[in-house]
């Protein structure tokens, strides 16, 4: 493996961890806002918090696909050769 292949390989595995914590952090986001709207609003426990978690992770859905699609995008640009050719 050459360096420049390497660099490609090491770069995009590196945004592919970026990209997990990410998702894991717009999960752990939404769970913590429907548990906030849960205890807020008073506790009908199992019921309303299902119902809280899956109002939240509507809102957020959206914006977690663009921002994965993103890191997709650029993670086989950087694994692509093209951009590295002198």
């Amino acid at each position: 493996m050459t360096n420049q292949e390497e660099l490609s390989e090491t770069l995009g595995l590196a945004f592919e961890h970026i990209k997990t914590l990410h998702a894991t952090l717009a999960a752990v986001m939404v769970d913590i806002a429907a548990l906030r709207s849960l205890f807020l609003k008073g506790p009908k426990a199992a019921r309303r918090y299902r119902q809280a978690l899956a109002s939240e992770v509507a809102k957020v859905k959206p914006l977690v696909a663009i921002a994965m699609q993103a890191y997709e995008e650029k993670i086989l640009y950087i694994k692509s050769d093209k951009h590295w050719k002198n």
